[in-house]
């Protein structure tokens, strides 16, 4: 989307809405987020109770862009602002909020990406102090002490596609084993450790400042299989070296957004991240 659209857009709040709301309801017709009637009556401020379920709701109930009180405009800059990869507190300042509430913003449009993935449920599951519920809202507790467990992923490139699977039966020390006793080559890339080929992946990944320092053990091998990628290793480089801090708990987010920025380098992302933000936050209890 160029400038000129994007301007048009957010040049007041009600045609900001507007354009969130195309990706809310097809065909403009509401239905009750809770059990699905269309059969609702209109209430004060906006509202709407459904008459099977006296459900109450907004047209953003239930949906990512519900978690976070930023009005549509933000929402809109705020996305922008996340295509061109400006960092948080930038963000921060040019929307005139405070860093921790575009931070949460932030981390909602990169949960709303996660949960397209295709192995999405499997990660969220993995993430501690993260919890869905049933009201279509989802909580990460930043007071819960995130364990040292980190995620690895493998990478498959199939194509123009990747792939970041989650490999739950492994972790950083797995890597070391490999690397010890099966002589698995290892290297590093800012605060991001990777293998060479192993099984059908072309690498392993792995937030590894803690491992470096734990095992005092150097990965700086070279001839990588990845290393002569001109794919989404060429791409994902100077990415990896942005990162200043990588935690359990938001490393498989950051691997997401990863994956779905080279899976779309071609596309304009702006309006898939207004649908992913504008979608029903799913149901990961069962």
């Amino acid at each position: 989307m160029n400038f000129q659209e994007f301007e048009n857009i957010v040049k007041n709040e009600n045609s900001a809405k507007k354009f969130l709301l195309q990706f809310c309801w097809k065909n403009h017709q509401r239905f009750c987020p809770k059990c699905r009637s269309r059969k609702l009556y209109a209430l004060r401020g906006g509202k709407r109770r459904c008459s099977r379920c006296s459900y109450t709701f907004h047209d953003f109930s239930q949906r990512f862009i519900n978690n976070g009180n930023l009005c549509a405009q933000q929402w809109l800059r705020l996305i922008k602002l996340f295509e061109l990869e400006v960092p948080t507190g930038r963000m921060a300042e040019q929307l005139g909020v405070t860093y921790n509430t575009a931070y949460k913003a932030v981390t909602t449009l990169r949960m709303a990406i996660l949960t397209h993935s295709l192995d999405a449920r499997l990660i969220i599951r993995s993430i501690e102090g993260l919890d869905f519920s049933k009201s279509g809202k989802f909580h990460m507790d930043m007071s819960t002490r995130s364990g040292t467990r980190m995620p690895v992923f493998g990478i498959v490139e199939r194509g123009p596609h990747v792939f970041a699977d989650l490999i739950p039966e492994l972790d950083g020390d797995s890597i070391i084993h490999f690397k010890m006793n099966f002589h698995l080559k290892t290297a590093s890339l800012g605060k991001i450790i990777y293998t060479d080929r192993f099984k059908q992946y072309a690498a392993l990944l792995v937030g590894g400042s803690h491992l470096s320092a734990l095992y005092n053990i150097r990965h700086n091998d070279k001839g990588l299989f990845i290393d002569s990628s001109k794919g989404f290793w060429s791409f994902s480089k100077d990415w990896f070296r942005r990162l200043k801090g990588i935690s359990p708990r938001n490393f498989p987010l950051y691997i997401k957004e990863l994956e779905f920025r080279y899976n779309h380098r071609n596309d304009d992302i702006f309006p898939i991240l207004a649908e992913y933000l504008c979608a029903m936050v799913p149901d990961f209890e069962d």
